[in-house]
């Protein structure tokens, strides 16, 4: 297994320096995200979002600086699906998000990343929950096609939307897609955090589904994300299921850093998680 971050970036810092920091610290790799230009995101280089607006050309300048420093975009990641989500029953705002994921498969592209992170949708009082499943099917069936031509996978991620809520569900959802390019992203943190269940469970369900893994630790008495081991994840079932699956994959830090010591934060981070594949 590979261990990334996510890019925390901070304005007014170098992204280069930013990525080489975390060369250093001991990453195989980075996972971005992408905004849109009105959420303050003026530049790349200030921000070290990809604006959707200028996908191309952002992913063109962040792949420079991530292949001088020697590391690996393996998965680009998307808030924008919570703003569109591909289960509203407003067909202009599922178009949105279709037109999104198109942009993002092309920046993912030409950024080497072989995996985008997916929002498969949100259930409120206003979206029933088998609109919300025909619905979100029908948006990912709009980019199934150009998903598998790029060779780019749709990481489908589970998230605290009150959507796909067991893993086997979850499993049935993508199957139903039918497509080599539809995978889980399965974020550890979150099926805690959301109620759903024990990671280890979620894991061996889904097997050969899971394409990418978040790291995250959840603190049963604090009710939240925290620190690598801080929480109550039994991290050595979580690993002992991944290598029953024989995930070779992503591990990916989904945690903010400290607001000082970034160099010790990331350090550490590293360290640890290069004991968790150890586990």
């Amino acid at each position: 297994m590979k261990i990334a971050t996510d890019l925390w970036h901070r304005r007014g810092y170098d992204i280069a320096g930013e990525l080489r920091l975390i060369k250093d610290a001991g990453f195989d790799g980075v996972e971005f995200t992408f905004s849109e230009a009105n959420e303050n995101a003026p530049m790349v280089s200030d921000r070290g979002y990809l604006r959707i607006e200028h996908a191309v050309d952002d992913a063109r300048l962040l792949h420079k600086a991530v292949v001088d420093v020697g590391l690996e975009v393996h998965s680009v990641r998307s808030g924008l699906l919570w703003r569109y989500p591909l289960t509203s029953p407003d067909p202009g705002i599922r178009g949105r998000a279709v037109e999104i994921i198109m942009r993002e498969l092309e920046a993912c592209s030409i950024l080497g990343a072989t995996a985008l992170l997916i929002v498969p949708g949100v259930v409120n009082e206003n979206i029933p929950y088998d609109e919300a499943y025909r619905l979100s099917q029908e948006s990912l069936r709009r980019v199934v096609g150009r998903a598998e031509d790029l060779g780019v996978t749709l990481a489908i991620e589970n998230v605290c939307s009150n959507f796909l809520l067991s893993p086997l569900e979850f499993a049935r959802f993508i199957d139903e897609l039918g497509s080599p390019v539809v995978g889980a992203y399965l974020d550890i943190g979150n099926v805690m955090d959301c109620r759903l269940g024990y990671p280890q469970h979620w894991v061996r369900v889904l097997g050969s589904r899971v394409k990418r893994v978040h790291i995250k630790d959840y603190s049963v008495s604090l009710r939240g994300i925290v620190d690598l081991f801080n929480g109550d994840v039994d991290w050595r079932a979580v690993m002992r299921e991944l290598r029953g699956i024989n995930y070779n994959g992503y591990l990916t830090a989904e945690l903010h850093p400290f607001n000082m010591a970034y160099e010790l934060y990331f350090r550490q981070l590293a360290e640890k998680m290069r004991m968790l594949i150890n586990l």
